[in-house]
């Protein structure tokens, strides 16, 4: 006797290319302008299958930033406190910003948190409250990394780490909403080096070269 095939079984799925995929259509299209039919699309799982593995859309898109931001969180660490230059380690920063910035086609597509849920922000407390996170945490990076810099004398002593903090925090959000308005790449490396010299210089910083023509 032929064995029945088995009916109702789930296809198998990938959770963290499901998520890829997921994050790829909300950077794309905005948090509002996705929908649950576009994540399905996108993952190649049925809507259930999806409330089932990640919860609601929100979930699935805080689940695909949380994963983007661990898999993109090694380099720039690296880059902020593993390298012994200041000013080598704020360039490859925010060369690895601007890298994330773009799809892997090249568009420009902004910031995978500050230019997908920016807009949804002011009406949704939930919303609001994740960028609000988000923002915190690139604040406290640069606070710390400038704190270390100041107690190992990369800058003078007196220079106002908080301000200068905020002053890299800001030139990261610009690029951000520059990249989503279709800057392109080495215009925002070239404004991304212009920010870093003078922040540096701000600093009382006499080292190095901040990144310049893009190169």
């Amino acid at each position: 006797m032929t064995a029945k095939p088995s009916r109702g079984r789930p296809r198998a799925y990938d959770p963290e290319e499901a998520l890829t995929a997921a994050l790829g259509e909300f950077h794309r299209r905005g948090y509002t302008a996705t929908s649950l039919d576009h994540l399905s699309d996108a993952t190649g799982m049925a809507r259930p299958s999806l409330y089932a593995a990640f919860g609601n859309k929100f979930e699935i898109y805080r689940s695909a930033v949380r994963q983007y931001s661990e898999q993109s969180a090694a380099r720039r660490r690296h880059a902020l406190f593993e390298e012994p230059s200041l000013s080598k380690g704020l360039d490859d920063y925010f060369r690895a910003i601007i890298d994330a910035y773009f799809s892997r086609e090249g568009e420009p597509l902004g910031c995978p948190v500050l230019s997908v849920i920016s807009g949804e922000a002011a009406a949704d407390p939930v919303i609001g409250a994740e960028l609000a996170a988000s923002v915190g945490k690139t604040d406290a990076l640069f606070l710390k990394r400038m704190t270390m810099a100041a107690e190992a004398g990369e800058i003078a002593a007196g220079a106002d780490v908080h301000g200068l903090a905020t002053m890299l925090a800001a030139l990261q959000h610009s690029l951000a909403l520059r990249a989503r308005a279709g800057t392109p790449r080495p215009n925002l490396q070239s404004i991304a080096g212009a920010q870093i010299a003078l922040v540096l210089k701000a600093a009382g910083h006499t080292g190095g070269e901040a990144m310049r023509r893009g190169t």
